[in-house]
């Protein structure tokens, strides 16, 4: 608010005839928005205070660039340059940054090889070599023509300034001795690593000011109040005078004591005061001042500056006028899109429709979701993983094969191993988070060939891991990944079980079988193997060291084929609904809301209280 009035006042001035208008940066994130809403409404603005080179998009593509080139770059910083280098198709970075999130890459060194486009990695590893500075301004140069950035520099004011500055191209030999002086070398080119010169290039662009141009005589001109002194200005505006930002007793900005300051010669805290003084009554020289400060920052009060206490305040309403808004939040939404229906239907995908259609409209429909980090600590569902694929990995390699519980157990062991650096869970970043899951890892093995060898005995054999399946409904595909088949063969005939592993706690697992009508993933998984005897149970495979209960537990829902048949039938009807145009609305109920990526999108927590009818059937 404050920072469009500080614009409102300036155009006022401007229509005025009052030109040109001194900005005061007082605050200067209060200045650059003032500025960025006068340059949106066509003012010609010219800020003589700049802003750091360092903060400008032309530096943030060359130090995306040197950031990627460490051998130890994230996956981020890797991704980051590729999206800022023309060189690279914009549909193949995207392409691979989609499976790197779906896969939790934190580190390049961990992205398969195949992968990685063939000129990725050249072009980082020829950056990573220790040189002189002078042969780091050329590489830096022809790394840059290379990836595509030099003419996007060139094409950009502070693209030119910084090339300038940094003497990449013309004038480097300038800087010839300079690595030399500062590695305290004589009589030898001095090597500098990549940090080294990546942290001097940071503090080059952290030095330099940029001021962009303007085509014409400026209309308002930004600058700060001591240098108010001796210009010819037709108005001042002068935003951020509060108690905070224009202090009438200022603090010396540095560490030094009143002490040290003194012998430095400089300034203290009384001769930072008259200096502020002097500024302010400087402002006053002819020209109407327009002085604007908040009453509130961070949810603290602000006063005014002692310079102004006591003028009587304009009120802020004679600039910007408020405008009256209804009370009251938003009715709960009820979307339709039939022709975005999807003909595929996967159990998670169905839960979501049962759970909430609004979920559904939007996860399923438009296809929004929320995007993986790559650098997040790995927790539950890493460890989920983790041990689905060990278990996968240890059945397809051993079959019906009996060879014992030390070679079962050494096999798990390695396999854990394996499959735990393949999944980037081994490096340098991940293993230190992975490490409290790595160390019930013993427990859980045990927990699951303990439950294991007595299956088999049953006559139980393994059949298939991951399988993917897929069951035609009418006109609705149903596919999905059962962790884990197994089939039997007695005096009535062959019988089938399908197995989900679970390493979620053992209480929300029992849950699921509580209510067979309610558990949407066993029942859907039972639909994909239309098979007259089947059996389905979760295995929770769970850390219970200090408790009763067994680690490892066959929680079995006794009535799937029931389910089954329910299940078939209510889905074959919510889609038809669906796609007849029922209104696909937001339920906005239980814990399933908690922990919704869609929760943003139905605004849930600015609704009404009340759901208003719009015709469709609840």
């Amino acid at each position: 608010a404050e920072a469009q009035a500080a614009a409102a006042c300036a155009i006022e001035h401007l229509n005025a005839g009052r030109a040109p208008v001194a900005l005061i940066a007082n605050d200067r994130l209060l200045t650059r928005r003032a500025s960025a809403l006068l340059v949106g409404a066509g003012v010609r603005l010219r800020d003589e205070t700049g802003w750091k080179l360092s903060t400008t998009r032309a530096a943030a593509s060359l130090m995306a660039l040197l950031r990627a080139a460490d051998a130890r770059a994230s996956t981020d910083e890797v991704l980051d340059w590729l999206k800022l280098s023309p060189a690279f198709p914009p549909q193949a970075v995207e392409s691979l940054e989609r499976r790197l999130r779906q896969r939790g890459v934190a580190r390049w060194s961990a992205v398969p090889l195949d992968w990685r486009g063939a000129d990725i990695d050249p072009q980082r590893t020829e950056l990573q070599a220790a040189r002189p500075l002078l042969l780091w301004l050329q590489d830096t140069a022809a790394a840059l023509e290379r990836s595509g950035q030099w003419a996007a520099l060139q094409a950009d004011e502070a693209g030119r300034q910084l090339i300038g500055v940094l003497r990449l191209g013309e004038g480097a030999h300038e800087l010839d001795g300079l690595g030399e002086a500062a590695a305290g070398e004589r009589g030898a080119k001095a090597r500098w690593p990549l940090t080294a010169f990546a942290a001097w290039v940071r503090d080059v662009l952290e030095g330099a000011v940029f001021q962009p141009t303007v085509a014409g005589a400026p209309q308002v001109v930004v600058l700060p109040m001591a240098q108010r002194l001796g210009r010819r200005v037709a108005a001042v505006v002068a935003p951020g005078c509060d108690e905070r930002h224009l202090s009438a007793s200022p603090e010396p900005d540095s560490a030094w004591t009143a002490a040290q300051r003194e012998l430095l010669g400089l300034p203290d805290r009384e001769a930072l005061a008259r200096a502020e003084a002097s500024a302010w009554a400087q402002l006053f020289d002819g020209a109407p001042v327009d002085a604007l400060w908040r009453r509130h920052e961070a949810g603290e009060a602000l006063l005014p500056s002692a310079f102004i206490d006591g003028i009587a305040p304009r009120p802020a309403s004679e600039l910007l006028p408020a405008s009256a808004l209804p009370a009251g939040g938003t009715a709960p939404p009820a979307a339709r899109a039939p022709a975005l229906l999807p003909e595929r239907l996967s159990a998670s995908a169905y839960d979501d429709l049962r759970t909430c259609p609004y979920r559904f409209f939007a996860r399923r429909q438009l296809r929004l979701d929320e995007v993986d980090e790559l650098d997040a600590e790995p927790d539950q569902g890493d460890l989920g993983n983790w041990l689905h694929a060990v278990l996968r990995a240890f059945h397809e390699a051993r079959g019906d094969d009996r060879p014992g519980e030390d070679a079962d157990r050494a096999a798990l062991d390695a396999l854990a191993e394996r499959v735990a650096l393949d999944m980037g869970l081994g490096d340098e970043v991940q293993a230190g988070g992975f490490l409290p899951y790595r160390a019930v890892w013993p427990s859980l093995r045990e927990a699951y060939l303990r439950w294991l060898w007595p299956h088999e005995a049953e006559g139980w054999r393994f059949v298939a891991a991951e399988a993917e399946r897929e069951q035609r409904v009418g006109r609705w595909a149903l596919y999905g990944r059962l962790d884990r088949i197994d089939a039997r063969r007695d005096a009535e005939g062959g019988e089938s079980f399908v197995i989900d592993h679970k390493t979620e706690s053992r209480a929300r697992t029992e849950a699921r079988v509580k209510e067979p009508m309610e558990d949407t993933q066993l029942a859907f998984y039972a639909a994909l193997l239309p098979e007259p005897r089947l059996r389905a149970a979760y295995l929770s495979i769970a850390d219970t060291r200090g408790e009763r209960d067994e680690p490892a537990k066959l929680i079995e829902q006794t009535e799937v084929l029931a389910a089954r048949d329910a299940i078939v039938q209510g889905l074959v009807h919510d889609l038809d609904r669906v796609a007849g145009g029922a209104a696909m609305r937001a339920l906005g109920e239980g814990t399933a809301c908690e922990y919704c990526a869609a929760r943003g999108l139905c605004r849930k927590d600015f609704w009404t209280g009340a759901a208003t009818g719009d015709g469709g059937e609840p």
